[in-house]
């Protein structure tokens, strides 16, 4: 008897009471929103079988909020709309210089939506960015995400999903930056990365960091294992090197001074001169690096204070060192700083075969 009702238990627990089969399921990877509250507008892609060929499918639907327009996009769908493959979130600038986190809220609260999706900021209408997705021979969605995984990896990007940037959207002491994507070709089929929207206290400024001037910005955040390449002229020759990586010293010297020291491997990639297997001549170059990386790096941090963005998370580093330095006030604070960057490189490869 007690073999029966054991036998009987595992037959009854050998079913998924929460499973969810995708053949039930409109599954979406690419989302759009734009507009503020009263006047939202949602558009979800997902790929659909037409003719014999899986094309990307676009719904659009309105409503007073992010939730309201999908409660709506589900009726004009087969079946109800799945955001747990979602890969990619596309925000209008208008929503995101009113306050990113209200509209990200229902995201958070649904355990079925993916929290990994990339979060992703686009010049001009969102639809076009959806419509190009029909081009594409991938998953709308991936096609993004994709894009900015291979953009993190040379630090042009800093990591930001809907889980790492809810973490700093409730951060008194830390700003989000996101990808800022644009379509320059004239037929709108190929996005193309302009750099990273800056954001003060949850809300976009509507100030962009260009690409180059964005990699400097991951320097500063020292994301371990990426790589940050860089091109310039040294004595009229082209000069190529790759940061392999940094080790960072922050210190505040006094309430209004902070000091940072960063420590950087090079390798250089491209520099055309015999004279690299002398001693002096490696210093020399060595010095230059220092001071092109520290223009480079001020003109960043000026940007990040003149916005009032502090992507850096200098108020969290205060909040933990010095918390009885740290108030409400805090923006006002960064943007008045005295921040000095102190540079120091160290070329551990020339690319010469000796």
């Amino acid at each position: 008897m007690r073999f029966i009702q054991i036998v009987i238990i595992v037959l009854l627990l050998a079913g998924c009471w929460d499973e969810r089969l995708y053949k039930d399921h409109t599954v979406v990877s690419l989302v759009g929103i734009e507009g503020t509250y009263g006047e939202m507008k949602s558009y979800f892609a997902y790929p659909e079988l037409q003719s014999g060929n899986s094309e990307i499918t676009i719904i659009e639907a309105n409503g007073i909020d992010v939730r309201d327009t999908r409660l709506n996009a589900d009726l004009k769908v087969e079946q109800a709309m799945d955001l747990s493959m979602m890969s990619t979130i596309l925000i209008s600038e208008t929503t995101a210089k009113d306050g990113l986190n209200k509209y990200l809220n229902v995201f958070y609260r649904d355990p079925t939506n993916s929290i990994t999706a990339f979060l992703v900021l686009v010049e001009g209408n969102v639809k076009d960015y959806m419509e190009a997705s029909k081009s594409w021979t991938t998953e709308a969605g991936e096609y993004f995400a994709r894009f900015i995984r291979s953009k993190e990896e040379v630090s042009i990007v800093p990591n930001r999903t809907i889980q790492t940037a809810a973490a700093i959207l409730y951060s008194d002491g830390m700003d989000l930056v996101l990808p800022y994507m644009v379509l320059k070709d004239k037929d709108k089929k190929r996005p193309e990365l302009g750099g990273v929207g800056l954001f003060s206290k949850g809300k976009y400024t509507g100030r962009v960091l260009k690409p180059e001037q964005s990699r400097f910005l991951g320097l500063l955040l020292q994301e371990r294992g990426r790589k940050i390449k860089y091109s310039t002229l040294y004595n009229e020759r082209p000069l190529s090197f790759t940061i392999l990586d940094v080790n960072r010293k922050w210190k505040f010297e006094s309430p209004n001074t902070m000091k940072m020291d960063y420590e950087l491997e090079v390798e250089l990639e491209e520099f055309s001169d015999v004279g690299l297997r002398d001693v002096n001549k490696i210093s020399e170059l060595e010095n230059f690096i220092n001071k092109k990386i520290t223009d480079e790096v001020n003109e960043v941090i000026e940007i990040l204070q003149d916005e009032k963005c502090d992507a850096l998370g200098l108020g969290n580093f205060l909040r933990v060192k010095n918390p009885q330095m740290f108030d409400d006030n805090w923006h006002e604070t960064f943007a008045n700083l005295e921040i000095q960057v102190d540079i120091k490189s160290e070329i551990l490869k020339t690319g010469l075969i000796h």
